[in-house]
């Protein structure tokens, strides 16, 4: 696909999402999983004050009903672990300090969680970008900018069922095998108000990639997403 005369765009809303999930969960921990709350604690605890009511322990004695979880921000931050693998949720990530702080929290979650779930065999992770985008000619400009990716893009009827009016979704499943990552690449009009365009990306690793460790997959990831949002056509100041 080359790349596409340039339609200007501006960020109103960018989440994040980062799982890792254990092919192995760590067993040896089921009886004495509420520890965890002790290293999640001290590693968040130099930077930021931890309300005593931020961390939430749910207790059990099976994987499914143990984990810990962990919210900041009011909400927009939160952190998850269990005995099969761990989560992290961004929403509403506005500045690029806002991401950097993301990242910086990521890591000392999962060093914290990793370190204490050390029997847990990881299988894959997974990061997820949902972005709202308001776009110069708004909502015509953002369905006329996806149907360009669509089937029969310019027809008003391209299923010849009679339609006066064809809206349209495109989602790109792309992968490589030797690498042994995959991307899903979704274009979508929005339904968020004050926005007209959405993309998200949806990015996994195998535990064998290349991509190994959270910062490679953060540097991958970034690295993928600067190259589709170019070869869209999209110019996101």
């Amino acid at each position: 696909m080359d790349n596409i005369e340039g339609m200007k765009a501006r960020t109103v809303r960018l989440d994040a999402h980062y799982e890792v999930a254990f092919h192995r969960p760590a067993f040896s921990r089921i009886a004495s999983f509420a520890q965890i709350i002790e290293p999640i604690h001290d590693a968040f605890n130099v930077e930021v004050t931890i309300p005593s009511d931020a961390i939430v322990l749910e207790t059990g004695n099976t994987i499914a009903t143990a984990s810990a979880t962990l919210t900041l921000s009011s909400g927009l931050s939160k952190f998850e672990a269990r005995l099969d693998g761990y989560k992290v949720h961004f929403l509403d990530l506005r500045s690029s300090a806002d991401i950097e702080r993301a990242k910086r929290h990521t890591r000392l979650f999962e060093n914290a969680v990793s370190g204490f779930l050390s029997d847990g065999i990881p299988a894959h992770s997974r990061i997820v970008t949902p972005i709202w985008l308001e776009v110069d000619g708004a909502m015509e400009a953002a369905e006329s900018f996806v149907r360009r990716f669509a089937w029969a893009s310019d027809s008003d009827d391209p299923l010849q069922i009679g339609a006066t009016r064809t809206s349209s979704s495109v989602k790109f499943q792309c992968s490589n095998m030797d690498d042994q990552w995959t991307y899903g690449i979704t274009l979508d009009k929005s339904v968020l108000p004050g926005t007209h365009l959405f993309m998200e990306i949806d990015a996994g690793y195998s535990s064998g990639s290349q991509y190994n460790s959270l910062n490679k997959e953060v540097e991958h990831f970034t690295e993928v997403t600067h190259s589709v949002i170019d070869k869209l056509g999209l110019v996101v100041e």
